[in-house]
């Protein structure tokens, strides 16, 4: 408790601030000349302040009736008679020049193209040009600092160059004696003037990968054509890529009737004006037209109707396959067509307008297709020659691009007469029958002429498709003479072939039927002159 002493020692101060305003009172009245009513600044502030403006005041601009560009239409060549041609842009657009195709480049091309050539500032300075650059972007010609060695020739002694042919055809011969050492034996003797080096063989016997040392041989199959596949000089093989899938999904999983499609071709009507506009300016100014391509097709995509049928057509179109025409096979498929035979049905899925088809070089772009000896079926074809990868070239590339202007209409609706894809059947009827001899001939000609172990079958085939045509022309013949009268003599194939040699009698005198005495008379005989001077003696009597 505190003592009376210690109340008066202590001392308490209050502090309290107390402000007081001072602040001027209003003036009685506004100051003179200085309360305009404006309207205030946020009136011009306003997004609409300018719009309201632009209705209030109407520009006041003063032109005349050609509006500031007068065009005079006498000097335009036909324009007065109807022909408005010479003011109209061309149909077929002209050649770009090349120094200005940059500057028709849209904004995500120049995009994508910086990103390719982002590289350090750093980089040596090149010139290349368009035959280097080319061969710079092929995968098949690679540049190195080896092509350009040279190999000194024991024969000749002066330098050849890596890349000359017959250069290059001797180091494939080697490496045919490296594949095959015991044919080594019945070589050319220019081939052997080229003999193996151990390094050689033991290159051959251990490969090493040129990119990763670490990578090891797994298999060897010998490259080899596959002659049978082949049913022309043409070959036809194409690359397709469809843009995307051709057929949804069947069930959750991927319709393996793509695999056994039928993708027709035919002829674009809608485009072929314009195509064969493009291509006669092409061929009449090539310098200053470009080449419009290829002619325009449409495709259609046909599959099997039944779903779940692929494997079954699978064996059908095997042609190794012992049991493809087993009855129980095609019967669950066939369909009645409209002759009233029993056929396999196919179904038009989609239409594609158009296509990229970009033809390539068969001697750069191939296909390859590996077949292991073991795991080929008894009855395959290829099982004769055991392991082998088998090329077939690629003569064109086509990309398959659908239409979105032009989707495929249901199946319930009509096409019209001449909307897109009334010209393309909506089902094709598949019969299978035996070819004729010229078929047979144009399927193995390839084979023919190249595989000389086939040259005793080839020459039967040929001769079997003459003799056919033979007999054809013989039943024209026949069919342009119609039905013999009575008293008529037909006549032998040898007797119209040789009818030019054949010698005729005329008037007793036999001489040989050419083209070029049908307008001289024939002499007159010895009877014909007596009778004439008989008839003179009577006139002069």
């Amino acid at each position: 408790m505190a003592s009376s002493s210690d109340a008066k020692g202590f001392k308490q101060d209050m502090v309290v601030s107390i402000r007081y305003r001072n602040d001027l009172p209003p003036p009685p009245m506004p100051p003179k000349f200085l309360d305009i009513d404006t309207g205030g600044l946020a009136q011009y502030l306003t997004t609409g302040y300018a719009s309201g403006l632009a209705k209030r005041e109407e520009p006041n601009i003063e032109v005349d009736a050609e509006g500031g560009m007068p065009i005079d239409m006498v000097g335009v060549p036909g324009y007065f008679l109807g022909d408005e041609s010479a003011i109209m842009a061309p149909e077929i657009q002209p050649v770009l020049d090349p120094a200005d195709h940059a500057l028709m480049l849209s904004i995500d091309q120049l995009k994508s193209q910086g990103a390719k050539n982002n590289v350090s500032f750093l980089r040596k300075t090149q010139y290349m040009t368009a035959a280097q650059m080319a061969r710079a972007n092929d995968p098949l010609l690679r540049t190195n600092a080896r092509v350009r060695k040279t190999s000194e020739s024991k024969a000749a002694g002066a330098p050849i160059a890596r890349d000359d042919k017959e250069n290059i055809k001797r180091h494939i011969q080697k490496g045919f004696d490296l594949a095959y050492p015991d044919s080594i034996a019945y070589n050319p003797p220019e081939a052997q003037a080229n003999p193996i080096t151990p390094q050689e063989r033991e290159a051959w016997r251990n490969p090493v990968h040129p990119d990763n040392p670490r990578l090891k041989p797994v298999e060897f199959y010998p490259i080899i054509p596959d002659l049978e596949a082949v049913t022309d000089m043409q070959g036809n093989w194409q690359a397709l890529k469809f843009e995307k899938p051709p057929l949804p999904p069947y069930r959750g999983r991927r319709d393996d009737r793509i695999d056994v499609a039928l993708l027709m071709a035919a002829q674009n009507t809608a485009e072929l004006s314009k195509y064969q506009a493009k291509k006669k300016a092409f061929e009449e100014h090539p310098d200053l037209y470009e080449d419009p391509g290829a002619e325009p097709y449409s495709w259609s995509l046909n599959i099997p109707k039944q779903p779940d049928s692929a494997s079954r057509y699978r064996k059908i179109l095997n042609d190794a396959n012992p049991n493809k025409d087993d009855p129980a096979l095609y019967a669950p498929l066939l369909e009645e067509s409209a002759d009233g035979s029993q056929r396999l049905p196919y179904e038009r899925v989609r239409v594609f307008p158009s296509a990229t088809q970009n033809p390539v070089d068969p001697h750069r772009v191939m296909a390859i297709s590996l077949a292991s000896g073991d795991k080929l079926s008894s009855h395959s074809r290829l099982r004769k020659q055991g392991s082998a990868a088998y090329y077939y070239p690629i003569l064109d590339r086509v990309r398959v691009k659908a239409d979105r202007n032009a989707v495929e209409k249901p199946r319930s609706q009509t096409v019209p007469e001449d909307g897109f894809g009334a010209d393309l059947p909506d089902q094709l009827m598949i019969m299978f029958a035996e070819p004729e001899p010229s078929t047979i001939m144009l399927r193995n000609q390839f084979r023919g002429e190249y595989d000389a172990a086939f040259a005793g079958e080839w020459s039967e085939i040929v001769r079997n498709a003459e003799a056919a045509a033979e007999e054809e022309r013989a039943n024209e013949i026949v069919d342009e003479q119609g039905t013999l009268h009575e008293g008529a003599q037909d006549v032998s194939m040898a007797e119209v072939e040789g009818a030019e040699d054949a010698e005729v009698a005329m008037n007793g005198v036999a001489h040989k039927d050419r083209d070029d005495d049908r307008n001289t008379p024939p002499p007159p005989a010895n009877g014909a002159d007596a009778d004439a001077e008989e008839d003179e003696d009577m006139r002069d009597d």
